[in-house]
């Protein structure tokens, strides 16, 4: 079998401003090398190269998920799926968690994952004592679908030393009831005192978790990730087994927490070591918590909420944070920083402000992850300081009927405006933040298109963007957002044949409909790695 082949009979869409939609493309190796006309790109291609008919099937560049959790979410298919509509009710999380219990021996932890209590029936968290309920004899946690809160037992709470008289962490609240007791309830870094006690994967374990990862990846299209957030050097040691034993073949780009740059910089590792297959990326921070979890910093108070004053939570002192953000801007890393709430978005913009005055750099590239309340005037500030949002539609399907309700219609208007961030030449990226929300990107192609969530209720209907340019955010913008846009993010010549083929043109279909779109197969450098 050759190296080399033609994809033809069908449409082709290149992303290529210059040429955006073409009859035929060549590969030989790992590279397109030639687009355009099928009689000139078959004259490129070597003689016996192979032929691959689209058979009118649509041909794009692979989808690049900018902002995941690529462990997390493989690890997660082994626990509780606490997520609607697996649960609708408190009562169904208990009856999970006992009948996990039944089959787990006593004292090992019970976890479950994906709960939003703007779903559930009771409209509230979990406390200890409904999971109480389920068991008495195992630790429990329940996993916001954020991951940014949980709920625990009384046993996990009394394995942690968390007692009345517990004090809350800095970025962190022990959620208490009108006498002061703990509801297990555990807000952003609270959770640390429980999850401590939570024996860590294994590397093996991580390195399955990354072939059930890539596995469920490659059949929705993707073809390049971004992890969001490597702490450890179990971590990085995962990813590069799992490359080595073939487990992974989704090209990576691994966001390193902060407190691994000062080795990074001891070491001399700056940002892009490793090739197409495996990378080092930004240095990644957090700044603030989630919105479905009320945690995200906001200016003006979150609305039906137990805490009328609820401005969220910061997660470090802002001198402290913009020491953090001066130290990787010194290092030269690019820096992709947590920011949900328009007061944490302030903060992040301050530090960035800061350190580019102190250090001009011209293509910096610095980000905002999720980026969710956007005042105009923050808007202006991120289109002139050159910072990156990296976006997650979906959220707007998983999650938009709670951000209207604690958001309310005005503010829920200024919530990953994609729109507006367009009008103003602001490179905009997409992604899903998996496991907090589905990975498939024509999921969130269609949030972005049809502004409605998940009840089929009007979000912000005037930030809606077309399908084009939604798949341009989730290909092009995507390399942008990690400097490989000269690799990859199109289908042309010199680029990576990264492939996704669609059963239809996206264009054609119903809008409310393009989340079904099937996948029909994956290419990545040339190679079919998953064929629907």
């Amino acid at each position: 079998m050759t190296d080399s082949l033609l994809v033809r009979n069908g449409t082709i869409l290149t992303m290529d401003p210059a040429q955006p939609e073409v009859e035929a493309f060549g590969v030989t190796g790992e590279r397109i090398v030639a687009v355009g006309n099928r009689g000139l790109v078959e004259d490129t291609l070597p003689r016996g190269f192979r032929s691959v008919d689209l058979a009118g099937r649509c041909a794009i560049p692979g989808f690049n998920e900018a902002h995941n959790h690529m462990i997390s979410y493989g690890l997660t298919l082994e626990h509780i799926d606490a997520s609607f509509p697996a649960v609708t009710s408190i009562r169904d999380i208990v009856s999970a968690v006992r009948e996990r219990a039944a089959n787990t021996p006593n004292g090992r932890w019970i976890i479950g994952r994906g709960y939003d209590d703007n779903k559930l029936e009771e409209r509230r968290h979990p406390t200890r004592q409904d999971l109480d309920q389920a068991t008495a004899e195992h630790p429990v946690i329940i996993i916001n679908g954020s991951g940014h809160l949980s709920a625990v037992n009384s046993l996990a709470l009394q394995l942690a030393g968390v007692t009345r008289d517990a004090e809350d962490p800095v970025g962190g609240h022990f959620v208490r009831d009108e006498h002061g007791e703990a509801t297990g309830v555990l807000h952003e870094t609270a959770q640390e005192a429980v999850r401590a006690l939570i024996p860590a994967p294994t590397v093996d374990e991580q390195v399955q978790a990354l072939r059930r990862t890539n596995e469920a990846y490659i059949r929705a299209g993707i073809t390049s990730s971004q992890d969001a957030g490597s702490d450890s050097a179990d971590d990085l040691t995962s990813y590069q087994q799992a490359v080595e034993q073939g487990h992974l073949k989704l090209r990576t780009s691994m966001m390193i927490r902060e407190n691994l740059l000062p080795h990074l910089v001891e070491l001399g590792i700056e940002q892009g070591f490793g090739d197409h297959r495996l990378r080092v990326g930004p240095i990644k921070m957090f700044i603030d918590g989630s919105l479905i979890g009320r945690t995200a910093a906001v200016t003006q108070p979150f609305l039906d909420d137990p805490r009328p004053d609820n401005l969220g939570l910061m997660m470090m002192p802002k001198e402290q944070f913009e020491d953090y953000v001066m130290q990787a801007h010194a290092a030269g890393y690019q820096i992709a920083v947590h920011a949900i709430g328009d007061r944490g978005i302030d903060w992040v913009l301050d530090a960035y402000e800061k350190a580019l005055v102190a250090m001009p750099r011209r293509d910096h590239r610095h980000r905002i992850e999720h980026c969710g309340i956007c005042r105009p005037d923050i808007l202006d500030r991120i289109q002139r300081l050159g910072v990156v949002p990296v976006s997650q539609p979906v959220f707007i399907i998983e999650y938009g009927d709670g951000f209207i309700r604690h958001l309310g219609p005005w503010r829920s208007q200024l919530t990953y405006p994609f729109r507006s961030f367009l009008e103003r030449g602001i490179r905009l990226v997409f992604s899903s933040d998996c496991p907090v929300s589905d990975f498939a990107p024509l999921k969130s192609i269609q949030a972005a298109v049809t502004e409605r969530t998940g009840s089929g209720q009007s979000y912000a209907l005037e930030e809606a963007v077309t399908v084009e340019e939604a798949l341009e955010m989730y290909t092009v913008a995507g390399a942008y957002a990690t400097f490989e846009e000269d690799i990859k993010g199109q289908l042309k010549a010199g680029m990576l044949a990264d492939v996704t083929i669609l059963e239809r043109d996206p264009r054609t279909v119903e809008p409310m409909a393009l989340s079904e779109l099937k996948v029909s197969a994956t290419m990545i450098g040339g190679e079919t790695v998953y064929e629907g």
